[in-house]
């Protein structure tokens, strides 16, 4: 399988997109400063973490949000 070579024809557009599961365990962050709590200066954001809002743009506000919390902190 590692020479399986795999070429999306196209999508359903934004109308029918979803959103996946998993990412980093958000126990191992500071929830205030995104900041990864075994290692300082690392930042998590967004969908790399474990949180999933299903639809309706709360993927996006996660996004925006953990965004700006990490930013106010570096």
């Amino acid at each position: 399988l590692q020479q399986w070579r795999i070429k999306p024809g196209g999508t359903e557009g934004y109308r029918t997109a979803e959103i996946t599961v998993g990412g980093v365990d958000c126990d191992a962050i500071s929830s205030k400063t995104m900041e990864a709590r075994e290692v300082p200066g690392l930042y998590f954001i967004g969908e790399v973490l474990d949180v999933t809002g299903w639809l309706g743009g709360y993927n996006l506000q996660w996004a925006w949000s953990s965004g700006w919390c990490a930013g106010q902190d570096v």
